[in-house]
């Protein structure tokens, strides 16, 4: 171990008799309190020994090391950021505590340098990190390179300044007349007149009780009994989870529960993309309710600046998006996530943690509320609810017609009515729905892929066309455009199926681009646009009341008024995708664009094109029947996939893959599957992993993996290597 820090290990304090004479040389602070420290450097008598949790180590230097305090740090206490000497190289850490005795007989480098006086990491806030970090098997320094912003001094100062100025006002608005000089007799009182007075006297319980307008939150009442146990010190912590019909927004009833909240105790809501955030807050600033947005979009200086102001408790509410889970809101007392299943809530960055994680951790630390929104029911939420983590808030009954639009799927009986158009891709079913809601307000076309075609196959034997220089997809980008490589950017304009020999190519999947180009052909004098893809984002008070929006899913504006009809195109190529859970998030997606509706009492209709036996369709159609996903879950545990397994993947060059897998103690009965080597170009050498345990022994296998990097770090073995708990696209 180096001199620049001993590590934080508990070993036996030296006898009295054994300890070394006194050396005149070193400091009087140093000679009292025993404690040893390399040469030329100063300590505090009080407290002199600093714990420092160091962040971005490698994985075997994860744990907390101790520093010498100096007097130029000497006002470092617990959460503080320091800057210390480690391994030759300026290091930032986090002070843990400081204590009297060192608990190791070396010599203690000393506090390099006091970064800020601002507790940026609570001590509550560095358990979640370490919690967070122990279910990742990751490192806490990573962890808190996720929670923490970095530093920006010039937003610090300023910060700061505008403190300073406040606190200066309040002062000035306290002094009393007197003390200003003003007397109380060149003071005059401006009597109210007859007018004012007769005003004054009538009382409020004089007027008629008017009733209060119905809101959304309130047609789901256990969403009250979870609001009156919110931040409660003692009994269990409220969680649930609230599948929101189509006609209530996640947004009115996220701000129903922010105002029904004590307006001393803090509230944080996360959701997957910024329009989503910006949503909310168009609907809290109308009802007047003060709020902050800590995006990871910002710029260092104002993410910083919002950082410190969350950080000293100048706002209660703070809304933003994966990156505002570890936001340090005061007294927080309630914590709700939109639509938790959206892969955008996934942490690309080590140890990769989801965002539910996170809130979870944070939930049992400091005793908030958790409460997951979503417009579709989740698998992992469900299987949270089987196993008695969460509450399941169900709504009042109310008519179906008041609560979703109409959704029709084209059976065969349309099909069947409407004959050989029925088979088509937009039957004359869809351009009837269409047509029918340009009359009332907008329409949204929801289809898969964006692009004009980007996926094509031979006409005759329907092999799929790739590239022949990167075997990645043809595509078209235009109606009589050339074959193009989506990858390589190659060019094809001999191109003959390698099965038949043939020339001649279909299309596959038809994007968002060729979509609205039909449309546009069938409807001349709609106003049209395009969301989603290499057209960008729609803003929502960009969509015109009579107007065509195609878009693909998650890209979808949502206009106030709403859409009159919805047409949602290719289920069965959503539907199609190679992924274990593709119906889930086909699901997902379709649900997410009917909730953007108008009730069917409203004249709101929502056609779904697509082989209409499917259960996941047909989970469409079902008013709030949970046949579909029971389904799912059985499928799941047959098959001992997630929620009902523990899953880990290794991924890596191939040795280490494999010397990984030998070192590694894995917990009894784990599953292991491969080493497999990687498909594609950019796989070259590189294998992939996957074990396998039940849930109930989670930890253990989160623990050995833990143990398993830290040697092969400590080691320093060759080759890359990253090793992520319950990845997305596992199977």
């Amino acid at each position: 171990m180096p001199l620049f820090a001993a590590p934080a290990v508990p070993v036996p304090d030296p006898s009295p008799s054994a300890a070394a004479p006194r050396d005149p040389g070193r400091p009087a602070a140093s000679r009292d309190s025993g404690l040893r420290t390399t040469a030329g450097f100063e300590v505090v008598e009080e407290l002199p020994v600093a714990s420092v949790r160091l962040v971005g180590v490698l994985p075997h230097l994860d744990r907390p090391f101790e520093y010498a305090v100096t007097p130029e740090t000497a006002a470092a206490e617990a959460g503080m950021r320091v800057r210390v000497r480690f391994s030759g190289k300026d290091t930032e850490g986090i002070v843990l505590g400081r204590h009297a005795e060192p608990t190791t007989d070396r010599a203690l480098a000393p506090l390099h340098r006091l970064v800020s006086e601002d507790v940026v990491v609570p001590p509550a806030m560095m358990r979640v990190c370490e919690e967070v970090a122990a279910r990742s098997a990751g490192t806490v320094g990573d962890v808190l390179r996720l929670a923490l912003p970095p530093r920006h001094a010039r937003a610090e100062k300023a910060d700061r300044a505008a403190v300073e100025k406040a606190a200066q006002e309040a002062e000035e608005q306290s002094v009393s007349p007197e003390e200003k000089g003003e007397g109380s007799e060149d003071q005059t009182v401006e009597q109210p007149s007859e007018e004012h007075a007769a005003v004054e006297e009538t009382s409020d319980s004089d007027l008629p009780d008017a009733a209060p307008a119905p809101r959304p939150g309130d047609r789901y009442p256990g969403l009250a009994a979870l609001l009156s146990r919110a931040g409660s010190a003692e009994g269990p912590v409220p969680r649930a989870s609230l599948t929101l019909d189509a006609a209530d927004t996640w947004t009115d009833v996220a701000a129903d529960a922010i105002a029904d909240l004590d307006p001393a105790r803090g509230a944080l809501v996360i959701a997957p993309d910024q329009r989503d955030v910006a949503r909310l807050s168009r609907v809290l600033d109308e009802r007047g309710i003060e709020h902050e947005i800590f995006a990871g979009t910002e710029g260092p200086e104002k993410r910083y600046r919002t950082f410190r102001r969350i950080l000293r408790g100048a706002t209660r509410v703070v809304l933003g998006n994966r990156s505002a889970a570890f936001a340090p809101v005061q007294d927080l007392a309630l914590v709700i996530c939109w639509d938790e299943a959206d892969d955008l809530l996934e942490e690309p960055r080590a140890p990769y943690p989801h965002t539910r994680t996170v809130l979870q951790c944070r939930s049992a630390e400091e005793r908030c509320a958790l409460l997951f929104l979503s417009a579709s029911d989740s698998v992992t939420l469900r299987a949270l609810a089987d196993r008695g983590y969460l509450a399941r808030l169900e709504p009042v009954p109310a008519p179906v017609t008041a609560v979703r639009p109409r959704i029709v799927a084209m059976d065969e009986y349309l099909r069947e009515r409407e004959g050989p158009s029925g088979r088509s891709r937009l039957p004359q079913e869809a351009m009837r729905v269409i047509r029918r809601g340009l009359e009332r307000g907008p329409v949204l076309v929801q289809v898969p892929r964006s692009g004009y075609v980007p996926a094509i196959a031979c006409t005759f034997c329907r092999t799929r066309a790739l590239c022949p220089h990167c075997s990645a997809p043809l595509s078209l980008s235009g109606r009589h455009g050339p074959l193009r490589c989506r990858v390589c950017g190659r060019r094809e304009d001999g191109y003959r199926c390698p099965e038949c020999d043939r020339t001649e190519v279909r299309a596959m999947v038809v994007g968002s681009a060729r979509t609205a180009e039909e449309l546009h052909r069938a409807f001349p004098d709609a106003p049209l646009k395009v969301a989603g893809g290499a057209h960008g984002p729609l803003e929502d008070d960009a969509v015109p009341e009579t107007a065509i929006i195609v878009a693909t899913p998650g890209a979808e504006p949502a206009p106030r008024e709403r859409y009159a009809a919805c047409l949602l195109l290719d289920a069965d190529a959503l539907l199609g995708r190679a992924a274990f859970d593709a119906d889930v998030e086909a699901v997902r997606r379709w649900r997410g664009a009917i909730s953007l509706v108008r009730s069917a009492q409203d004249g709101g209709e929502v056609l779904v094109v697509g082989t209409s036996t499917l259960p996941a369709i047909r989970d469409l159609v079902a008013h709030r029947s949970s046949f579909f996903l029971d389904r799912v879950l059985d499928d799941r545990h047959e098959l001992d996939l997630p929620p009902f397994s523990r899953v880990a993947e290794i991924v890596g060059d191939r040795e280490a893959c494999r010397a990984f897998l030998d070192a590694v103690e894995l917990p009894d009965g784990t599953d292991v599957f491969g080493p497999v080597d990687l498909e594609g170009p950019d796989s070259a050498g590189r294998a992939r992993a996957v074990v396998r345990l039940e849930p109930a022994r989670s930890r253990q296998l989160a623990d050995a993996l833990r143990a398993g990097i830290a040697a092969r770090s400590a080691r320093k073995a060759k080759g890359s290597l990253r090793v992520r708990l319950d990845p997305p696209d596992v199977f």
